[in-house]
């Protein structure tokens, strides 16, 4: 994911400018020239972590860091949308799809914090687009109705730490003839709208230490997020899920909490959370849904929050919450998929793989290309995003996002493509380049060297310091082909295995009977 938090650093700035409540603006974009650029190859970015899929239409949505694209069916072209800078500047946040209508959000950083920066929502399968402001309150929002109860609330007035990290789409009803968009915006909490985004409506939850609500209890308690020792850790909104069955579970850093009233103008909850039901911990990072042959089950990605006794992990039940079951103890996990009963998670350390509702695991860590083993996810990337995508041949193609790129397997993660947004070297003065540059050994694993030849040939690469001597060889004498761009890697070490300073230093590559190729590489640690 694009984002890294820690809950405890949660600040509300009360003195910046307020924004309305309701927006009037509903620009909406029909430009059909500029709406989608040409296909490419390759994603617009090597992190992709949300995905959503439009199965009339056979389009598989990508939220990257680059922006939103889109592809068709078993064809690996990839078009961007273009009609919102922001996509391509700032990249996808959230991105939820369900039918022709899609919703994006996007964040960026004012102050040195993460910021909201509002939402783009497609009624026709991303035809045209359609914008609205980041959901805020205006500073006299001070109280909140809940049924019988009249609760004081914190306004939340700035976007800073107000960003939308998880929305869900629920179909339209008798009640929502539009639907409900679903967003959950840290500070801003649960938030619903009923009228594609021009107004919104905060949720409320069972607060701490409480495990069920209904609008006709009577309630006495602060409406307020969490902020260094006030404020409740139920209303930090990070994941949120509209089920199949109508019900809708909303991930908070004080566990999940469900409703069946969807529809309702103040639906009850009830909360399932470390103290309640057994999960691993309280803040829920991501909620799936998994359908199989025979049940229906609702898995959380649960972090440890702010309890020495929650353990990392994966948190599920079979009967909408009544029990619950643990996987993947101590893992860091962001995200699921799921392929009748075979469960896909993918987390801080790599992919896990049940073929048998999460019962056993394996772990794929190292990811290689079936044609190129040079072409590979490193063993230090995280994986932030799954997905099963259906295809019209009746197969399946599993898709994993990682920080080093993208994997797909078509065999159930036996086989792998690995995909990255490489720019072509032909584009390059010098015939190379190195990626990441700079390159910061202890965190991207290694650097990856890109280059053409003009003909097939016995390559050597060798790494030199500023005063050209020899560092490392971390290619001798292979041979390379000419009918495709090759990419070798370096580990940033010596050839003796010790760690290289910060500072720069040049390779080159030096093929039998062709004249070397130079390039440049930046260590920053």
């Amino acid at each position: 994911m694009f984002w890294r938090l820690s809950f405890a650093l949660i600040l509300l700035t009360s003195s910046a400018v307020a924004q309305p409540k309701f927006s009037s603006k509903y620009e909406k974009r029909t430009a059909q020239s500029l709406l989608l650029s040409s296909p490419v190859s390759n994603p617009s970015s090597n992190i992709i972590s949300y995905f959503g899929f439009n199965n009339a239409r056979r389009e598989l949505w990508l939220g990257t860091l680059g922006g939103l694209n889109v592809l068709e069916d078993t064809a690996l072209q990839f078009r961007t949308v273009t009609d919102f800078a922001r996509f391509n500047r700032q990249g996808v946040q959230s991105l939820t799809v369900l039918g022709d209508t899609i919703w994006a959000a996007t964040s960026t950083r004012r102050d040195g914090q993460p910021t909201g920066d509002g939402l783009m929502f497609s009624l026709d399968g991303g035809r045209t687009w359609s914008e609205r402001a980041q959901p805020l309150d205006r500073p006299t929002d001070t109280l909140e109705q809940y049924g019988i109860n009249t609760l004081k609330a914190l306004p939340i007035i700035v976007p800073q730490q107000n960003v939308i990290y998880s929305m869900s789409f629920r179909s339209a009803s008798a009640t929502q003839p539009n639907g409900s968009i679903w967003i959950a915006s840290w500070s801003g909490g649960i938030r619903r709208s009923t009228n594609n985004g021009e107004s919104w409506q905060r949720m409320v939850l069972p607060p701490d230490n409480v495990q069920r609500i209904a609008p006709t209890d009577t309630l006495r308690f602060a409406f307020e997020p969490r902020r260094g020792t006030t404020g409740e850790l139920t209303f930090l909104g990070f994941s949120v899920l509209a089920a199949s069955d109508g019900s809708v579970w909303c991930g908070t850093v004080d566990g999940v909490c469900r409703t069946t009233q969807a529809d309702s103008l103040y639906p009850a909850w009830t909360k399932f959370n470390r103290r309640f039901s057994g999960l691993s911990g309280n803040w829920i990072i991501a909620i799936r849904e998994q359908h199989t042959a025979t049940d229906t089950l609702i898995w959380l990605a649960s972090w440890r929050a702010d309890d020495n006794a929650e353990r990392f992990g994966a948190s599920y039940t079979s009967d909408n919450g009544r029990t619950w079951r643990i996987a993947l103890d101590n893992e860091r996990l962001y995200d699921f998929a799921f392929n009748g009963d075979t469960v896909y998670a993918v987390g801080s350390n790599g992919l896990f793989i049940s073929p048998n509702k999460g019962r056993t695991w394996i772990n794929k860590r190292n990811l290689i290309d079936k044609d190129n083993p040079r072409q590979f996810i490193g063993t230090s990337a995280e994986f932030f995003g799954c997905f099963v995508q259906p295809l019209s041949t009746g197969g399946k193609r599993l898709w994993v996002g990682t920080a080093d790129g993208t994997a797909i397997s078509d065999d159930g993660g036996n086989t792998w493509q690995i995909l990255r947004a490489n720019k072509s070297v032909a584009t390059a003065e010098t015939r190379t380049y190195a990626y990441p540059n700079p390159f910061a050994p202890s965190l991207d694993g290694q650097v990856r060297i890109r280059y053409k030849l003009s003909r097939d040939a016995t390559v050597t690469i060798r790494i030199l310091d500023f005063s050209m001597n020899l560092v490392a060889t971390p290619v001798n004498a292979q041979p390379r082909r000419s009918d495709r761009e090759e990419e070798d890697v370096w580990n940033g070490k010596t050839n003796f295995g010790g760690k290289v300073a910060n500072g720069v230093y040049f390779y080159s590559i030096e093929a039998k009977g062709q004249e070397p190729i130079y390039g440049k590489i930046m260590v920053l640690n």
